[in-house]
């Protein structure tokens, strides 16, 4: 009854909101015209991967991203396209031989969403968020690149923002695809949904994965 009691909790848009809301408001969403941004060549856009789609059928059979990726894929194309800034796109194969490294998917995604081809750079071999910031870090040292726009999901800048700068990177957080809502709630928000249990287990890992980093990283 507890595991029922708890698992209702979990799947209802308060509870759900509530675990979510310290992560998301960590960070303000980007205002362009408020921070100061370095020149091309000197700031690049870096957009973590999100998960795939794999073998999309309306691809012919071709990887793409799954939602959280393609929110972060859209926003950074868009910044990118605002800004004229390269764009970085890193993560790896979580199953080699079998998908697609994600960054090359990313890198795809971009050119398709109007990014000019030059300015995409794949990032394919990381699999965690710190190997994100490790590999990132050493592009960007070759390329002489002095900050970075970090781009990924709302709930999962803390941890991001933190390992970045942790690797010695002037970072400024571009969060997206915010989950919490900002509305009333009404009798709806208060019955389990599955899509809603699903963020709440997003919240709770990206908990355990800012304590575990904290442990191992420091």
């Amino acid at each position: 009854m507890l595991a029922l009691c708890l698992l209702w909790l979990l799947a209802t848009v308060p509870v759900r909101d509530l675990l979510l809301n310290t992560l998301e408001q960590h960070y303000s969403a980007l205002d362009m015209a408020k921070v100061e941004i370095a020149g091309a060549g000197e700031t690049a856009i870096v957009v973590l991967g999100g998960g795939l789609y794999a073998q999309a059928p309306e691809y012919g059979g071709l990887d793409s991203l799954h939602d959280d990726a393609l929110m972060r894929t859209l926003y950074a194309a868009d910044l990118s396209l605002q800004t004229g800034f390269d764009v970085y796109a890193t993560g790896g194969a979580l199953k080699p031989g079998r998908a697609e490294p994600e960054g090359d998917v990313t890198a795809r995604m971009l050119v398709r969403f109007g990014v000019e081809p030059k300015r995409v750079h794949s990032e394919n071999r990381a699999r965690t968020t710190w190997e994100n910031g490790t590999f990132i870090r050493d592009m960007m040292q070759q390329s002489g690149v002095q900050q970075i726009i970090l781009v990924t999901t709302a709930w999962h800048m803390p941890r991001s923002v933190r390992v970045f700068e942790s690797l010695g990177m002037h970072v400024i957080p571009a969060p997206c695809a915010y989950r919490v809502e900002h509305q009333a709630y009404d009798l709806r928000s208060f019955l389990p949904r599955w899509n809603v249990l699903a963020d709440s287990g997003d919240g709770l890992h990206e908990y355990l994965g800012l304590l575990w980093y904290y442990l191992r990283h420091g």
